[in-house]
């Protein structure tokens, strides 16, 4: 399970990317938005992280324009989606994920806080 916790003062969103082979051409999966208010989580992923692969990816912004980027970019709608690679939309926005290696754990807990 692959939960994210908002201990940041402000709503945040939440983006996900992780392998699934049915997705082509490519076996990325992407989902998002979760918006998890402050003190709140919300599961992203509800099975068990090791049975997929060993890294998962992510994204998060507030409203006060806050991020948790990195350097794997993406490229993502302002909606709520689920897809696999060969879909894409317009309106859409360039963001940076970060890499989660969960190296055969089955459950995790991403805590947004201020920083981070």
């Amino acid at each position: 399970m692959l939960r994210f916790e908002n201990a940041y003062p402000s709503t945040v969103n939440v983006m996900i990317e992780f392998l699934d082979r049915n997705c082509r051409p490519e076996p990325w999966r992407r989902k998002g938005w979760w918006v998890i208010a402050p003190g709140e989580s919300k599961v992203a992923y509800g099975g068990s992280l090791s049975g997929l692969n060993r890294y998962w990816y992510w994204y998060a912004f507030a409203v006060d324009n806050a991020q948790w980027a990195g350097p794997f970019p993406e490229n993502v709608p302002h909606s709520v989606f689920d897809w696999c690679p060969d879909v894409a939309s317009d309106p859409s926005m360039n963001i940076g994920m970060r890499e989660l290696d969960v190296n055969g754990t089955a459950n995790w807990t991403i805590r947004l806080v201020r920083g981070s």
